[in-house]
């Protein structure tokens, strides 16, 4: 049923047909649907790179190579573990490689701008990046958060966030991209809270250029709060991640059976969030749908290919079983 919706969500942005597998081509490993090369990866094979700190969670590697082999494309999906500090030379090293284009993640989306010579107007807008292109030499960044986190939403809350009040917690790149699909979606009051007030402010007067809802910054300590007043929550910090830190992002006391919550994180299995929300009756999705959503999105700017959507949702589905 899950798949369905995805795909519906996914039509409802959009309106071409793409290809979508049979059965006989289902699946993350299958065989039959390496047609890479006869020798698999070669001297022409490009590069799509996921850049991050830390990576070794990640389902995108996993899921971009079995939509690469589904369509028979000649690329190869990698991970980079960069520090900080290296993601300036990480950005000269896909110049000089000639590396196709690149996924960016924590903590690097608002770094790597500067970095590049176009921003889409979306990216410009929202101040993060989380998918680059290589044309040429010429590297343009593109936000497909934005699309990636409405899609998602609209699995719990089909009708969107119009009207509604809403808690983002964080203030990084992910909720940058939060923030605006809300705007876009009409929301009537946002509400940002981060541990740095500072960041919270200054996400709040960004976000007063994207749309019409009222915008305010909470302290840390008025989360509960937040949590109290909203009817759509999201977690759009990083905590969560490390399943060695039992910490949640929010006081889920605070959540009941009117809330709808977003936890941007994802893992193995369900987040702790995640459980703690449904728990109390809230409707509560991971990560792993709005992965799902924006991978599909850069997919299609990488390769010009309507991406497999049944496929890379398989895959992240499989590392939950596996």
């Amino acid at each position: 049923m899950l798949r369905l919706l995805l795909d519906c969500a996914w039509e409802q942005e959009h309106e071409e047909e793409f290809w979508v597998p049979t059965r006989e081509h289902e699946g993350c490993e299958g065989e039959g649907r390496q047609r890479l090369s006869e020798h698999g990866i070669t001297a022409a094979t490009g590069l799509i790179a996921l850049l991050g700190h830390p990576v070794g969670h990640s389902l995108s590697p996993r899921m971009h190579n079995a939509a690469f082999r589904a369509q028979g494309l000649d690329l190869v999906y990698l991970a980079f573990d960069v520090e900080p500090v290296n993601l300036p030379v990480a950005v000269a090293a896909m110049r000089a490689l000639g590396v196709r284009g690149a996924n960016v993640t924590v903590p690097h989306k608002e770094a790597i701008m500067p970095l590049l010579d176009h921003l889409a107007p979306a990216a410009a807008r929202v101040g993060a990046v989380n998918t680059v292109v290589n044309r040429n030499g010429r590297l343009e960044g593109y936000n497909t958060d934005l699309a990636g986190f409405s899609q998602a939403l609209r699995l719990l809350l089909p009708e969107g966030a119009g009207g509604r009040r809403c808690l983002v917690v964080g203030a990084g790149g992910a909720a940058r991209a939060v923030v605006a699909a809300l705007m876009e979606d009409g929301a009537a009051r946002i509400s940002i809270c981060n541990r740095t007030f500072r960041r919270a402010v200054d996400l709040c007067q960004a976000a007063s250029t994207w749309g019409s809802a009222q915008c305010e910054a909470l302290p840390w300590a008025e989360v509960g709060e937040g949590v109290e007043r909203a009817e759509i929550v999201v977690n759009a910090t990083p905590v969560g991640l490390s399943t060695a830190v039992k910490d949640l992002a929010l006081p889920v006391d605070k959540l009941h059976s009117g809330h709808v919550l977003v936890d941007l994180v994802y893992g193995r299995e369900t987040t702790a969030l995640v459980r703690a929300a449904q728990a109390r009756g809230a409707r509560a999705v991971d990560g792993k749908p709005m992965l799902v959503f924006q991978a599909a999105q850069s997919y299609l700017l990488w390769t010009g290919h309507q991406p497999p959507l049944e496929v890379m949702w398989e895959c992240v589905q499989d590392e939950r079983r596996g």
